[in-house]
Order: C-alpha cells, then sequence, then structure tokens
C-alpha cells in the first residue's frame, strides 16, 4: 500500500479575492454553499444599489467556496462549471486548488466525517449559529493526501457508485410519474354513488399533543410531521416522542389497521398541506398529535386504501391548496369543508382493481427507494474506508470498479 503524505488543507489551496464593484442597477448572480459538503447551489441575484454589500467576490469553476459563519455545518464546496462568473459575499472565503490535488478529490473529502468534525472543533464564537472559522483555521485542517493518480482512482470509483444513485433517483420519478397515470386514468373517469368524504368514514377525529410522559394514564408514540417525509403510503414510528394521555384519549384516537392520518397544518409555498399516509401491519401503539386528522374509513361503505389512493391523488394534484389557508407562516387545512366535498364511488370490484394497481407500482417505489438508500449507506462507508487506506486500489482498477457498480 502506498504511503500518503501528511498535508493540511493549506498545502493544496490559495486564497484568492477577485473582487467586484457593484453598480446601480446591475444584476450580479450568486450562488450560496450547503452544509455538509454537499456543494454550492442557487440563490437570489445582488442587484447593485438594492444590496447592502458595495463589492462581491468572483467565483470561478474548480474554486474551493467556504462560508465562514454557521461554520458547524461544514458549508464547503467545489464550483462547477455552472458556477463559474457567479458571486459571493465577504462571509465567504474562495480557494484554487493547487496542482498537488483534484478539485474531485477535494469534493469528496468534504462529504466526510473527517472534515465535519474539524470544522464543529474548529467553529469559534459564542453564538451558535453565528459560530466562524477563520482563513487561517479552515487552511490547518488535516488532509488525507494521495499521489495524484490515486486520488483520480477514488474520484473515479465514487463517480460510478454516484452514477448508480443517479439511476436509481430517475428510476423512482418514473415509477412515481407511472403512479399518478395509473391514479388520473381512474379518478377522471371513476362514476358511482356520490357520497361526502366524511360520510365514507366511522370516525374522524382530532389529534392530540398530550403530556410529558408519565404525567397521564397510559403513554404512547405521538406521531409527528417525520410520518409523511419518506413520500410512502405506509409510515412508521421511529423518532416519534412518548407522550402521555388520558385512557379516554386514547379510547378513539389510537392508530388502528387501514387508518388514514391527515396532515392539517404544515406545508409550504412549494408543498401543499394535506398530505396523507395510511397505517400498516405492525406498528408501535400511537396516536395522531394536534396537526393531523385521523381517519377511519367504514369498510362497509368504501374499500379503506380506495380512499386513501383518492385522498392522495387530490393532494399529489394540488386539490388541497383550494382548502387550505395561510396564518402565521403557516398553512392549515380546512378539514371540515375538505372531507365535506362529494366524490364518486365506483363498484367495489372497480375499487379493488384501483388499488391493487396503485399498490404494485407504490411497492416498486418502495423497493427502489431501499436499494437506493442501501447505495447511498455503501458510499458513505466505501469513501471513508478508501479515505483511510483500509481498501486499497490497484492501479489496473477495472475489476474494483466493476464490483463496486
Amino acid at each position: 500500500m502506498s504511503e500518503w503524505m501528511p498535508a493540511r488543507l493549506g498545502d493544496h489551496l490559495t486564497r484568492v479575492k477577485r473582487k467586484v464593484s457593484l453598480k446601480d442597477g446591475v444584476k450580479y448572480a450568486a450562488v450560496s454553499v450547503t452544509k455538509d459538503g454537499q456543494g454550492l447551489g442557487d440563490k437570489e441575484p445582488f442587484i447593485g444599489g438594492l444590496t447592502n454589500y458595495d463589492s462581491l467576490y468572483r467565483v470561478q469553476a474548480g474554486d474551493v467556496v467556504l462560508r465562514a459563519i454557521t461554520a458547524f455545518e461544514s458549508p464547503v464546496g467545489i464550483a462547477q462549471p455552472e458556477h463559474a462568473g457567479t458571486h459571493v459575499s465577504g462571509v465567504f472565503l474562495t480557494y484554487e486548488v493547487g496542482p498537488s490535488m483534484l478539485p474531485g478529490y477535494l469534493r469528496l473529502f468534504f462529504q466526510t466525517p473527517l472534515l465535519w468534525r474539524e470544522m464543529q472543533q474548529r467553529a469559534t464564537g459564542s453564538v451558535l449559529r453565528r459560530k466562524t472559522i477563520s482563513d487561517v483555521s479552515f487552511r490547518a485542517i488535516p488532509v488525507p493526501s494521495p499521489a495524484l493518480p490515486e486520488q483520480r482512482r477514488i474520484v473515479d470509483i465514487i463517480e460510478s457508485v454516484d452514477a448508480l444513485v443517479d439511476i436509481l433517483g430517475r428510476e423512482i420519478a418514473s415509477a412515481r410519474r407511472v403512479l399518478h397515470c395509473v391514479l388520473t386514468d381512474h379518478f377522471v373517469v371513476a362514476t358511482g354513488n356520490q357520497h361526502s368524504v366524511v360520510d365514507l368514514c366511522s370516525d374522524v377525529i382530532g389529534g392530540i399533543w398530550g403530556s410529558p410522559p408519565g404525567e397521564g394514564e397510559v403513554d404512547l408514540l405521538a406521531l409527528g410531521p417525520r410520518i409523511y417525509a419518506a413520500g410512502t403510503t405506509g409510515f412508521v414510528t421511529d423518532g416519534s416522542p412518548m407522550r402521555s394521555f388520558s385512557l379516554k384519549q386514547v379510547k378513539r384516537r389510537r392508530v388502528r389497521l387501514n387508518d388514514i392520518i391527515l396532515e392539517r397544518s404544515g406545508g409550504s409555498p412549494e408543498q401543499p398541506v394535506g398530505r396523507v399516509v395510511i397505517a400498516g401491519e405492525g406498528l408501535s401503539p400511537c396516536i395522531p398529535t394536534d396537526f393531523q386528522r385521523l381517519m377511519r374509513p367504514d369498510p362497509e361503505k368504501v374499500e379503506p386504501r380506495y380512499l386513501f389512493w383518492r385522498l392522495r391523488h387530490d393532494w399529489s394534484t394540488g386539490l388541497t391548496r383550494a382548502f387550505s389557508r395561510r396564518t402565521t407562516g403557516i398553512t392549515n387545512l380546512s378539514v371540515k369543508e375538505y372531507i365535506a366535498r362529494r366524490v364518486s364511488v365506483p363498484s367495489r370490484e372497480d375499487q379493488k382493481a384501483l388499488v391493487e394497481a396503485a399498490d404494485i407500482v407504490d411497492a416498486n417505489i418502495t423497493a427502489i427507494k431501499n436499494e437506493l438508500a442501501g447505495l447511498r449507506t455503501f458510499r458513505s462507508a466505501l469513501l471513508i474506508s478508501l479515505l483511510n487506506q483500509e481498501i486499497e486500489i490497484p492501479e489496473p482498477y477495472e475489476a474494483l470498479l466493476e464490483e463496486a457498480t
């Protein structure tokens, strides 16, 4: 195994300041930096005369761009070709990468705990959100420094895994489009008796936050907004806090199989409120919280999963926006109006056919997402092992590259 020379970031980086004086009325393309070394992102352009800055600093492709404030978040990345000619303010530091290190290799190093721990330890200041890192302190961070050919091999291996990550991401997007088409093709032409949504439920119950654990008669997991985060039909209770309730509060609210949990409060300008998930088998005892409604479909009137897919499609097509109100920065769903609307309920045979088709596509999405999560875990472990020299890449590394893919 080749010996890597000890080095610090300052051995490979040169501080640069490409100062640009602003002119009134002129727009200057801008970028920011995301946390955990995940790279640069778009930002609203600066406009001369309307911004607080008299001057900015120009970014070139291949630059290291560091946001000095909130340094504990490791906001550092490598500028890509599309970022060339953009600008940052004086709270950012920019560096050119020297010939002894590949920008692509540094980009990978920035995505590891090897850097994150150093950034957290070197951030100074009394207010967490304003903790900063200095140029001197940043350049003193140790960095694994193999020879250029070995850097290139590491970059190639990880890029091959990243290519698979992109492929799986596109597969998920394609499967979601298929699901949308399946639901749209059905609900656009669905015919049957008209029922209000609330009449298709045996219960519609408001959630409750409860008390600190141990203060009530029974402790249960309180469902939070993370149950909607996965974007899948079912949910897990992982990470939900334990809260305390009276037996009377729990009696009707404890989540049962096929209960639908409707989001009553939340959302954003980009994401409408009204997301839904449906309870599957094997859930830990849990209860919806204040910003949710528990909807219990009446199996005598409707297939529970059919009603779920109806509500899921309504949300994904933006219908819930017509029943939402924005107050104090939070979007609230008018549940009473939303569930009072009437929908067509076709024959049981048609309901079951739609549920079967939608569930098959949804199961495929879940399987791909699980594969993607596993691949991302593998990528992180592989990258750390490579940088720690736990895995040696032979010079003719095509076999290892094939194994990684």
